[in-house]
């Protein structure tokens, strides 16, 4: 599944003469329009992530020199450590896996669609992206992507009128704020977990649950309060009226495409087609999550990551009901791309 989001383009693309008035008469507050003058400037100056990525082991470099490091021995860190992470990072990505498999099943098109119903104006429907965003985030980082993308896509078939670049924004506002106070958090699960962490490390810190730091009452504290603000500037920042650029200004095709069905002629396809084959793999899976639940208790249980993966993997099968149609997401994830 390709999810199509707003090429970063700079100003001129935005006063082109494709872009035209449309909505109802301009009613822009202060926040909006600082949103407008921020989103020309990060269109012109913001370069792709990985740059940042890059950027900081330059400045941990010049970091180590400041501080008397020799240079062979920087060097050779940076080598040696490479793959110190190199099981959490499995770890992380079938997260994404997991996450994109449940949110790209047919039941979670189907309630895409009754959402995209309840906003009734272009702002409400941003803020209610923002939402959807960040309450998902709290369960997994990667489904708040990918089934707010989506989301977003069938608000703008909703609302012509739309801005889909604060739409598509406010999709990935729960990575941009409260992932991190949620269940697939990086650092709550990477601390959680004695198998995850470089020996070293594990040392020093120990394993830390997450009773005492997610779960804290002042994290939920912190997560209730981020996403009240954060919806809140969602809502006030979106442009209105003559400011919003639609999907189709942009060029974004909003068409859905149907996927044609595939009959099964050969008996390995049968196999590939089978319900009950992917039923039998659920139901022994649901009495392993049963018997571990029950052995180490839920909190416990799902902040080992491996169980937490397991248990997205298991209800992204159930939720494609075939093993095709569970692979074909796999593969649309971009995992093996």
């Amino acid at each position: 599944m390709h999810i199509e989001m707003p090429q970063a383009t700079g100003p001129k693309h935005l006063d082109s003469p494709s872009r035209q008035p449309v909505g109802p008469s301009d009613d822009e507050n202060i926040l909006s329009r600082t949103a407008l003058r921020f989103a020309a400037w990060m269109e012109k100056w913001f370069p792709d992530a990985f740059v940042f990525v890059l950027l900081a082991v330059l400045i941990s470099f010049t970091g180590s020199l400041a501080i008397g490091a020799p240079v062979s021995s920087i060097v050779k860190a940076f080598g040696d450590g490479f793959w110190n992470l190199i099981t959490f990072t499995l770890q992380a990505s079938l997260v994404v896996i997991g996450g994109y498999v449940v949110a790209s099943s047919p039941i979670a098109t189907r309630a895409i669609r009754w959402l995209a119903g309840i906003p009734r104006s272009g702002p409400s429907a941003v803020a209610f992206v923002a939402a959807i965003s960040c309450g998902s985030s709290l369960l997994n980082w990667a489904f708040s992507l990918i089934f707010g993308a989506l989301l977003v896509k069938e608000l703008a078939r909703r609302h012509p009128h739309l801005d889909y670049r604060a739409a598509s924004a406010a999709a990935i506002l729960g990575v941009g704020s409260v992932w991190a106070l949620g269940v697939s958090s990086a650092p709550a699960q990477l601390m959680a977990n004695a198998a995850s962490l470089p020996p070293a490390l594990l040392q020093i810190t120990g394993v830390i649950p997450f009773s005492q730091t997610i779960f804290l009452w002042q994290s939920m504290v912190m997560a209730g309060v981020l996403l009240t603000v954060t919806i809140a500037v969602a809502y006030f920042s979106a442009p209105r009226g003559s400011h919003a650029v639609t999907a189709t200004s942009l060029g974004i095709d909003l068409n859905i495409k149907p996927v044609p069905t595939q009959k099964a002629e050969r008996p390995g396809e049968w196999l590939e087609c089978s319900r009950g084959l992917s039923l039998i793999i659920v139901c022994l899976g649901a009495a392993f999550l049963a018997l571990t639940f029950a052995e180490m208790g839920f909190l416990k249980a799902i902040s080992n990551l491996n169980i937490y993966n397991f248990l997205f993997l298991m209800l992204g099968l159930l939720l494609h009901g075939t093993p095709r149609s569970f692979t074909q997401s796999v593969f649309g994830s971009g995992a093996f791309r």
